[in-house]
């Protein structure tokens, strides 16, 4: 079994079971914490990476719906997200923001959700600031994780659930960490592990299933409920 201390809880979406899901308020929050935060990201018109996951933003951001690309900044600004347990609504926020204030502190973990975004230009925006050891960066593209991996950064090359690529052509592309499906066999975990990666199943919220991923060999889970995850495990 994995021991206690290297077992990773990624804070997906900021936690979002437990605040407002990528605002402002659940990245303070987990800063606060050693879990890595984990985001999705976004085009606004303008070109301003935002958190959000969806590629409409009316299911978390009352008032304001619609594809990204065609929100304004000043849109996004005015708007906010609504809380998961009926709570006060979240602030929205910019990656370069996050950036300011957890680049290089906390290890982020965004995801290029919008497949607009220049891989090789998006690694240069970390490379600057000298951060690429905090950041690990996921995509469901290999050839955007090869390219990502090729500029320096540490990836993370995301799996649908059933996809078992072999795993040393990933290692062998630079790409460290894998984040397959939960529903993950324990025999392609160990082979995803024989191989030198760094594994992180998506997306956990009970403790029975992260203690079997953990027991087959996982390094760690993205949750939506890192605090209450981590107190059942022990952690």
């Amino acid at each position: 079994m994995t021991p206690a201390a290297a077992f990773t809880l990624v804070a997906h979406r900021g936690g979002a079971l437990v605040y407002p899901e990528s605002s402002a308020e659940a990245f303070e929050a987990v800063s606060r914490t050693a879990f890595p935060f984990e985001t999705d990201l976004r085009q606004l018109q303008d070109g301003t990476l935002v958190p959000l996951h969806d590629d409409d933003a009316g299911r978390t951001m009352p008032g304001l719906s619609g594809h990204p690309a065609g929100i304004t900044l000043e849109q996004w600004a005015a708007a906010g997200i609504r809380h998961p347990l009926g709570g006060a609504e979240g602030t929205p926020t910019t990656w370069e923001a996050m950036l300011d204030l957890y680049g290089g502190r906390n290890i982020l973990v965004p995801e290029l959700k919008d497949p607009s975004i220049d891989p090789v230009a998006f690694a240069e925006t970390i490379l600057k600031r000298g951060i690429q050891d905090k950041v690990v960066v996921q995509t469901f593209s290999f050839p955007a994780a090869q390219a990502l991996a090729g500029s320096g950064l540490q990836v993370l090359y995301l799996l649908r659930d059933g996809e078992t690529p072999d795993p040393a052509s990933i290692s062998s592309s630079g790409i460290g960490h894998v984040g397959p499906h939960k529903g993950i066999s324990a025999e392609y975990l160990r082979r995803l592990k024989d191989a030198g990666l760094t594994v992180w199943p998506y997306t956990v919220n009970d403790e029975a299933t992260a203690a079997r991923l953990r027991a087959d060999g996982a390094d760690g889970v993205f949750t939506d409920t890192p605090w209450e995850l981590a107190q059942q495990l022990g952690l």
